[in-house]
């Protein structure tokens, strides 16, 4: 069976790109690692990528900004991925919780499976946490947060289930291991999965059960899909396979340039996306160079400078 290591990035939807960019960077502290066009509709939207110093996979977060499209504002509830969990140290609490103050960021605080977590949104609504654990990842020191206070990557992925029992049927697929009930005395409504292998990042995936709650509507405000790392096409076709042979519908390969992509909607209603580690964020730009031009990919024939005309501007530091 290949190994299905962790969670490799996760992608939402946006509004306003400059806003976007002001709170992953000025707030949050994160790297601004790369900015593209949607592959698809190259001549509207930008794609952004944030995440430590090499955006290394178990730490990016992209987004695409739609102001140009009109989307409508999503809802975020059952059938969908409803969080992204940042990993900071144990002792950083109280200076989360004053950075989002200072910046009039809305925040809770609770305790679950001997974690403390700092839940808050994005200026969209898109909801994430803050929380303490360990983690392999060393934080970007280029912005204003301190070392020893930043975000080291992801922790964890909740997705709130339409289904349950066809999600911990997925997980379970991919080789995740079911290490939290319902029923512990800090879970609530949570039931985790942990990567199989002993990597400290972004290899949790807590199942949220709240078969009461309203249904999810894709928009901004919302998340796209959670994508899990693998090490190369190779073991991607294979966990494709394995996927398909237990009743799966896996979508062919798809060219993100950065990595190699496979997608499949799982019962519970939420994308999951599975990429390879490789060939990353290198390809185009030496780290020094990241973020600062707009990348498009060699495969895609469009003009540049006419697409950055079309595109909302961006200011970057």
């Amino acid at each position: 069976m290949v190994s299905v290591d962790g969670i490799h990035h996760v992608t939402a939807f946006a509004d306003d790109p400059q806003e976007n960019y002001d709170f992953f960077v000025d707030v949050l502290g994160l790297r601004f690692v790369k900015r593209t066009v949607r592959f698809d509709v190259p001549e509207k939207i930008y794609h952004l990528y944030y995440g430590d110093e090499m955006g290394t996979p178990g730490t990016v977060i992209t987004y695409f900004p739609m102001t140009n499209m009109e989307m409508e504002r999503g809802l975020v509830g059952k059938g969908q991925m409803s969080s992204t969990g940042l990993t900071i140290p144990e002792g950083s609490v109280e200076y989360w919780q004053g950075r989002l103050e200072d910046h009039d960021v809305d925040y809770e605080t609770s305790e679950r499976f001997g974690e403390t977590a700092i839940e808050f949104t994005d200026p969209d609504g898109v909801p994430y946490e803050l929380v303490t654990g360990e983690s392999d990842i060393e934080p970007w020191d280029g912005g204003d947060v301190p070392t020893e206070h930043g975000v080291r990557g992801m922790h964890s992925v909740t997705i709130h289930s339409n289904d349950p029992a066809g999600t911990f049927d997925v997980l379970e697929t991919m080789g995740w291991e079911r290490v939290g009930r319902a029923d512990h005395p800090q879970a609530g409504d949570r039931v985790r999965y942990e990567a199989p292998v002993d990597t400290p990042r972004a290899n949790k995936i807590d199942v949220l059960i709240r078969p009461n709650a309203p249904q999810g509507v894709m928009g901004i405000g919302t998340y796209l899909h959670v994508a899990f790392r693998v090490e190369n096409e190779w073991e991607q076709k294979e966990l494709s396979d394995t996927l398909r042979n237990n009743g799966y519908i896996t979508t062919s390969k798809k060219d993100r340039d950065y990595f190699q992509s496979r997608y499949i909607t799982e019962p519970g209603g939420a994308i999951f996306e599975y990429a390879t580690n490789g060939p990353g964020f290198t390809l185009d730009e030496t780290p020094e160079e990241f973020g600062q031009q707009l990348r498009v990919p060699a495969w895609l024939d469009v003009d540049i400078e006419r697409i950055e005309e079309m595109l909302p501007d961006l200011q970057t530091r």
